[in-house]
């Protein structure tokens, strides 16, 4: 018996969305279907059964800027995110640039990384970063969260029923100094993940380092604010002899929660970017 073919229903405005998706128990949000696609390995690409296209939903595809904030609809494309310039934070825009490739910037909206990604995604660790928060948003209500929620392994049930992720705000706090690494998987064979992203930002202030952030996106969003403390107070620049006793701060954290060899990789990219903030 052959496979029932998708109903698709194309909503004019916000209402009609709502009312759409709530005479369903199960839907799927579409535009463009470029992680639908990534997932399915076979010759012919398979719909899911039943899709509601956002494509004439204006709310989802808005950007507004406050003083403080940048506020992103869910289905704003990575490229046109990219294309405002440098109202996006530093960060944001190199993750951009070195992690998402242009036809794939096209293809996926910031709502689509958040939500649909399986593993590592580099644009989590900048909007964490960041401190980015999430509306989520039912027929009658609305409430935000912050965007670690929608990251860890039990991402799904950070969403109540019949509500969707709406916009992502985020705060445009200025840093002083951005650094990232994208690391390649070479661990496939053994089965162990060595990808991610690791990303250093610290703020500067009367030559004192007033805030340092090192988060690290791979199998999981790594961070430990305890090491991160350990370096904010500290004078600038830094005596290069300390340098290896404040890169040590992070050694037992990542030895807990990384393989031997993805910890070296990350303890080596802390160290330098400490180097370009020491005399």
């Amino acid at each position: 018996m052959s496979k029932m073919l998708s109903q698709i229903f194309y909503p004019n405005n916000l209402q009609e969305f709502f009312n759409t998706l709530d005479r369903f128990t199960s839907v799927d949000l579409f535009k463009g279907g470029a992680y639908q696609m990534r997932r399915q390995h076979g010759r012919t690409f398979v719909l899911p059964e039943l899709i509601i296209d956002t494509d004439k939903l204006a709310e989802l595809h808005s950007i507004n800027r406050t003083e403080r904030y940048l506020e992103v609809g869910s289905m704003v494309s990575l490229s046109r995110l990219l294309t405002l310039g440098k109202i996006v934070p530093e960060i944001v825009r190199q993750t951009l640039e070195h992690s998402y490739p242009c036809l794939l910037r096209n293809a996926v909206s910031i709502g689509g990384v958040l939500c649909g990604a399986q593993g590592h995604e580099p644009l989590n660790a900048a909007l964490i970063a960041l401190g980015a928060r999430c509306e989520l948003r039912a027929n009658a209500q609305s409430r935000w969260v912050s965007l670690n929620q929608l990251t860890r392994s039990d991402k799904p049930f950070a969403f109540s029923p019949h509500e969707i992720l709406y916009r992502v705000r985020i705060p445009l706090d200025t840093w002083n100094f951005s650094l990232l690494k994208n690391f390649d998987d070479v661990g496939v064979e053994t089965g162990e993940h060595e990808s991610g992203l690791i990303i250093f930002l610290a703020r500067i202030q009367n030559d004192i380092l007033s805030d340092v952030l090192v988060i690290f996106s791979g199998p999981a969003i790594l961070q430990d604010r305890d090491c991160e403390t350990g370096l904010i107070g500290q004078k600038l620049p830094l005596p290069k002899k300390d340098v290896p006793v404040f890169t040590n701060l992070w050694k037992n954290y990542f030895s807990e929660n990384c393989t031997p060899f993805l910890r070296d990789k990350i303890l080596a990219f802390i160290e330098s970017a400490i180097l370009q903030i020491a005399d």
